[in-house]
């Protein structure tokens, strides 16, 4: 790191271009570019540059933080330790469905968003004050979903701030989830009433089938994730007696990417899209997470597909560039900046007989939302 380091900061003093040759090179390069930048903000008084460099360089959670070297102590206790991840299997077709939703559901959907900083506090109460009969949180609690990561970052503050008497709430398997092994995620998912990692929710009209994609991404650093095959019959299953409802899809990971940071180089993982490409035509449209941003694609790949991994994880101004697969269509809907970061946000989606009215929010607009569209019929 040492040495990327100063080889990128001798490229900037000559003129010369940097290099990208692997993640820990790219992340060096920007680490050090946002230390240059503070450095030259402090000598020449410009206050307003140190607090935003400072606050992208400092903050928790930010690609600088040097907390996310537990992810790696974490992950390799849990191989020493000898464990596996405690993955739920159906025995019949018939498990794993919660219903029913009521007619007219209120759904809340939020991604990324277990830091247990003051922002993820702040969206999930206004979320709550949105009055949702579901909260879904579409995976990851940071850094590696330890026990106590889950109890302090993500389950003491959702049960405070929403009251689950009234309100069903899920959350998905991500990849930083199962770093530390999942035991703890399966034990919240128990304490919240979820039956498994995957699940479906179902009124007259609509189901919504969540799956898990942070099985096959427990390694940091690792490759294509992917579906059980028997997650994928059981997908399947659900499609083929779908008894005329509309579907969406819910996951942590995405099936593709228009984003600066690929998919094993590519734009798609194709294990993935070989998995599902068979059950997309009968896909209303796709909410994922992973990626920290709002991404509104338009229909590619036979899915109508959207990004919601802006819960809570700070991404800071400087870290956001063109995107590398400008191929993949999206909406020119963009996260407004605050001082040093992109804002964060959440989507409210609202059911009503055969139609869907999505919304998405970021923090500071409440009552605007960025976007809205409807899904299915009208």
């Amino acid at each position: 790191m040492l040495r990327e380091a100063t080889a990128h900061c001798l490229n900037l003093h000559f003129g010369k271009p940097t290099s990208a040759r692997s993640a820990i090179t790219v992340d060096v390069a920007y680490c050090s570019i946002l230390a240059l930048k503070l450095a030259e903000a402090k000598l020449f008084g410009d206050r307003a540059g140190a607090d935003r460099y400072g606050q992208e360089l400092t903050n928790k959670f930010t690609k600088c933080d040097t907390g996310w070297t537990e992810v790696i102590q974490k992950y390799i206790e849990f191989v020493l330790d000898g464990g596996a991840i405690p993955y739920r299997t159906h025995s019949s077709f018939d498990d794993f469905v919660v219903e029913p939703l009521p007619p007219t559901a209120r759904i809340a959907l939020v991604g990324d968003w277990g830091t247990g900083q003051p922002t993820a506090r702040r969206i999930l109460e206004q979320i709550s004050r949105k009055a949702p009969n579901v909260v879904v949180h579409l995976g990851d609690i940071y850094y590696s979903g330890t026990d106590f990561e889950v109890e302090n970052w993500f389950e003491a503050i959702w049960r405070q701030t929403l009251d689950l008497t009234a309100i069903r709430t899920f959350t998905l398997s991500g990849n930083h989830d199962m770093y530390s092994g999942g035991a703890a995620y399966y034990k919240l998912i128990d304490r919240l009433g979820q039956p498994a990692s995957y699940f479906a929710l179902r009124n007259d009209y609509w189901q919504l089938l969540a799956m898990d994609t942070g099985l096959h991404d427990s390694q940091p650093g690792g490759g294509l994730t992917y579906l059980e095959n028997s997650e994928v019959d059981w997908l399947r299953d659900k499609l083929d007696n779908s008894g005329g409802r509309s579907t969406i899809l819910l996951s942590h990971h995405p099936l593709f990417t228009s984003s600066t940071e690929p998919i094993e180089g590519r734009s798609l993982n194709e294990i993935l899209y070989s998995q599902v490409a068979p059950l997309l035509s009968s896909v209303t449209a796709w909410f994922w997470g992973h990626e920290h941003d709002l991404v509104i694609y338009r229909n590619y790949m036979g899915v109508l597909a959207r990004c919601l991994g802006h819960g809570a994880l700070p991404v800071g101004l400087d870290e956001r560039s063109r995107p590398n697969f400008p191929e993949v269509p999206r909406e020119n809907i963009r996260l407004g900046a605050g001082s040093a970061f992109y804002k964060s946000g959440y989507a409210i989606m609202d059911l009503d007989g055969p139609a869907a009215k999505v919304s998405y929010y970021e923090d500071g607009r409440e009552d605007t939302p960025l976007y809205s569209e409807t899904l299915g019929q009208p």
